[in-house]
């Protein structure tokens, strides 16, 4: 296969880090459980280094407020540095006051961390639905100029239904946004994710590889994604149910394998790269989301509203 460029990502929370589960710990429980994100990343590091990857790490702000030298090992091996939420919550469990708090404090965070600005947001779980487009103001008024929150597809906790499969651009009352979505392949006439996360541990390589070629052929990048714990078969397991634990821990052993022979067959960069590259080729590629960010909004459950983030003084 001839090393064409595509996008690598990486979603940096603890293996506890699960969503919307009966069974995963709670959030007033994370503090107290063995944390293994560092060990996991420091090994994504090294494996990035030796084949000469380089990838966008969105980190939660809960890990990074608690592990500030892997964000600085991270920045120092010349990856860019993204938000992936300070609590990891689904959008639909925000309202706008609770997802502005978020937002700031996990860029502060980050930015104090690597003293450079941080320029992209991953919501947890794919999570930006036409239901939670209000979301896309609150994002770009908190400084950031990228998103990669949406899936085109069937997800398990978010899909928006999108005309534009790979890297476009999305106009909310705020302004512009690059987006750079999930990478998704048509299955019988509906948009599956197959590049990452239970994808990749549980597609043979042979499928994944095929859709990548597929993605070159039409003109659009793959965009990877992995997350630390999806490299440590040895993780503790949760009590969740066999849905979700056969979801959450099938293949484990499988993961690291094929991501080796993805990054050998392509060559990969990160989000900011990537648009600094193209992105001038987007601007007619624009899914308009101020419709549905101006009709009818449900109101989240206050039980599962997260808390304003507290962040200790430095």
């Amino acid at each position: 296969m001839s090393r064409t460029t595509h996008i690598l990502t990486v979603d940096v929370e603890d293996w506890f880090h699960v969503l919307e589960a009966d069974g995963a710990p709670s959030r007033d429980e994370w503090a107290s459980l063995e944390s293994r994100v560092e060990r996991n990343t420091d090994a994504l590091l090294e494996l990035f280094d030796r084949k000469g990857a380089k990838a966008t790490f969105f980190v939660v702000g809960w890990v990074a407020a608690r592990h500030g030298a892997l964000v600085r090992r991270i920045a120092a091996a010349g990856h860019e540095l993204a938000s992936h939420s300070f609590w990891h919550e689904v959008m639909r469990r925000h309202d706008r006051a609770s997802l502005r708090a978020d937002l700031a404090a996990s860029r502060k965070v980050l930015e104090d961390a690597m003293g450079q600005a941080v320029r992209g947001f991953r919501a947890p779980g794919a999570s930006i639905t036409r239901e939670t487009a209000w979301a896309f103001d609150v994002i770009a008024e908190a400084g950031f100029t990228y998103d990669a929150s949406l899936c085109p597809g069937v997800s398990s906790h978010g899909g928006f239904p999108s005309p534009f499969p790979g890297p476009h651009l999305v106009r909310c009352d705020a302004g512009l946004l690059a987006e750079i979505p999930s990478s998704t392949v048509s299955v019988a006439g509906r948009r599956v994710p197959y590049a990452g996360g239970g994808y990749l541990r549980l597609l043979p390589y042979a499928a994944i590889r095929s859709c990548i070629d597929r993605e070159h052929r039409a003109g659009r990048p793959t965009n990877v994604y992995v997350h630390p714990r999806e490299i440590d078969p040895a993780q503790p397991r949760m009590a969740l149910s066999w849905k979700r634990r056969w979801k959450y821990y099938l293949g484990l052993a499988t993961t690291r394998r094929k991501l080796e022979r993805l990054l050998d067959a392509h060559r990969w960069i990160g989000c900011g790269a990537w648009l600094d590259a193209h992105g001038a080729a987007l601007a007619d590629r624009v899914l308009d989301a101020r419709p549905w960010a101006r009709g009818a909004q449900p109101a989240p459950d206050p039980r599962f509203v997260p808390p304003a983030p507290v962040l200790a003084a430095r």
